[in-house]
């Protein structure tokens, strides 16, 4: 007679809690620096996918420059932070894994594996941007998460009416804490980690160069979203008889229009000590002021619907360019990067700390691993890794030709990223000034990226194919013009894409950031399975045949193998089979 469908046959009841392994090579971290942690075998076991690294950040603007507002990458994150990951066997002497480019694989995830609760969780808890009501535009701009400026974990809100006080390290920016996942193979595993067997792990993080690290508002920023910035209304906050700043006005005043939600102080986007100029959607305009623009006090001021911002400067300035009128198009854009001799913003880590979710199998489970150890056995242990083989490329080169060495046994899918290899200065960085071109429309009138060498770009790409297996791969090239064009969208692309992030354990929830984020892949095997890429060929050839349009970067092709890796534990120590 059945017992019914619920049988508890050969389980075992599991303990579990949290420890916290400390860093154990300083006490603060800053660019380009090595942070390592031992896990001590007396952690036998623990569950990956709930343990996360954990530390404390400080961000500093440079003071020898305007103050504005910083943060980091509005997509992933505190993840930019990281360069490259390495874990090692206890003794090192295996390396059972290592990531390097760690925020472009990461930004590939996050722009495709995404919805409005990853969004959400990512910025609580990793310091990710989230598009909010409160800076919302009300102009066509497309959304941003990048515009959030009250709710955010790296500055405090200004919310004093009227408020004189400068937007300062010392009186502003706010120590925060930020608890990161670790997107690693071995990390991201949902299979319980043999630590104690394996000699315990050593894990060593590089930290990523300064540059890479800050954003500036899209609200604030002349290179992103225009028309999300805060839009100029007049001199005199008069609604009927709005008075201009024409060429060889003076003024020291300025009110804002209520558009883009720009109705109070707390939710105007550019801060105290801040330097401004105005720029326009129409070509023609050029601005040109006597000294710069340095904002002293910002206020509300009348009431109802004729209550407005009021910007007040620290001395007056002129204007000796266009004139600055109430017709809808001339916004404030902040200088406080862009008009920088140099620009070096740092951030610091501390406290730093890796958390365990520590398993607890009882005294039985481990005597029987440890008894069939001792007699001659041995214990697999497989998980979902990457692998990043680079390739650099001219924008000269109109045809490339790409080997990808991959050597795995059990590979899932080729993802291949092509990043902006051009060197930015760190002003030039955050200011998005010069930066590839994602797309100009009246929307936003121009969005330029916020992530050179995260994020992949089209960079006129038309068509592509991968060769491997003797053949082409699919057989027929795949176009891609629509999506270079930056226009529009090709369907075979994104249907490439999906089954190949579909292999590598992070399936497409979303595909809004197809442009911003650009890739081409190609899965090896559906329906969970592997492909043996051993002694095999393995290529991708890139044209860029549009005459009109060619290339407008050089490219650095991160070409993401994603593989199932295998640790063998035997008594007598452990291998990696890749």
């Amino acid at each position: 007679m059945s017992t019914g469908f619920f049988v508890a046959d050969n389980k075992i009841p599991l303990k579990e809690d949290y420890v916290a392994i400390p860093s154990q090579n300083g006490l603060t971290y800053d660019a380009q620096k090595v942070i390592e942690f031992y896990i001590p075998p007396n952690v036998e076991y623990f569950k990956p996918q709930n343990s996360y690294l954990q530390f404390d950040l400080t961000i500093s603007q440079d003071e020898s420059a305007s103050t504005t507002r910083l943060q980091l990458d509005e997509l992933i994150g505190g993840q930019v932070l990281l360069d490259t990951i390495r874990i090692h066997s206890g003794d090192k002497t295996e390396l059972l894994e290592e990531i390097r480019h760690y925020p472009v694989h990461v930004a590939m995830k996050y722009a495709y594996h995404s919805n409005e609760t990853l969004k959400n969780l990512r910025a609580l808890n990793e310091g990710a941007g989230i598009w909010t009501p409160d800076s919302r535009g009300t102009r066509g701009s497309t959304k941003s998460q990048l515009a959030n400026h009250k709710y955010t974990p790296y500055y405090s809100n200004v919310s004093a009416d009227p408020t004189s006080e400068a937007f300062t390290n010392s009186n502003k920016y706010t120590q925060c804490k930020l608890k990161l996942p670790l997107h690693t193979g071995l990390f991201q595993n949902d299979r319980i980690v043999p630590n104690g067997l394996m000699n315990g792990l050593f894990i060593s993080i590089l930290t990523s160069e300064n540059k890479r690290c800050f954003r500036q508002l899209d609200s604030v920023n002349e290179n992103r979203r225009l028309t999300l910035n805060p839009l100029f209304h007049s001199l005199n906050g008069n609604t009927i008889s709005p008075s201009n700043f024409d060429n060889g006005s003076t003024s020291d005043v300025f009110y804002i229009k209520h558009d883009n939600n720009n109705w109070s102080v707390e939710n105007f986007p550019l801060v105290v000590g801040e330097t401004f100029k105005f720029a326009s959607t129409d070509p023609a305009f050029t601005s040109d002021l006597s000294a710069p623009a340095i904002i002293k006090t910002i206020e509300s001021s009348g009431a109802g619907a004729d209550k407005y911002v009021k910007v007040t400067l620290n001395a007056s300035v002129k204007n000796n360019g266009s004139n600055v009128r109430n017709i809808g198009n001339i916004y404030l854009v902040s200088t406080a990067v862009s008009a920088a001799t140099t620009y070096s913003p740092t951030y610091s880590m501390s406290n730093v700390e890796l958390v365990l979710n520590q398993i607890d199998l009882g005294a039985k489970a481990q005597q029987e691993a440890m008894s069939d150890m001792k007699a001659g056995k041995m214990m697999v242990y497989d998980f979902l890794s990457t692998q990043v083989y680079n390739y650099s490329q001219l924008k000269g080169d109109r045809v490339a030709n790409i080997g990808i060495p991959g050597n795995h046994q059990r590979a899932k899918s080729v993802i291949c990223v092509p990043t902006d290899a051009s060197v930015y200065s760190a002003k030039d960085y955050i200011s998005c000034n010069g930066t590839y071109e994602i797309h100009s429309n009246s929307q936003d009138h121009k969005l330029l990226s916020s992530q050179s060498g995260i994020a992949g770009i089209s960079n006129r790409l038309t068509e592509y194919f991968f060769f491997y297996d003797g053949r082409n791969q699919p057989s027929l090239n795949v176009n891609t013009e629509k999506i270079s064009s930056k226009s529009s969208v090709d369907a075979i692309p994104l249907l490439e894409l999906d089954k190949a992030l579909q292999a590598a354990g992070m399936p497409a929830l979303q595909m809004s950031r197809f442009n911003e984020n650009f890739a081409v892949a190609r899965t090896f095997s559906l329906n969970n399975g592997v492909y043996d890429m051993r002694n095999k060929d393995l290529r991708l050839n890139v044209h860029y045949q549009d005459v009109a349009n060619p290339p407008e970067k050089d490219l650095l092709w991160c070409n993401f193998i994603y593989h199932l890796r295998r640790i063998v534990i035997r008594g007598d120590g452990i291998s990696v089979e890749v």
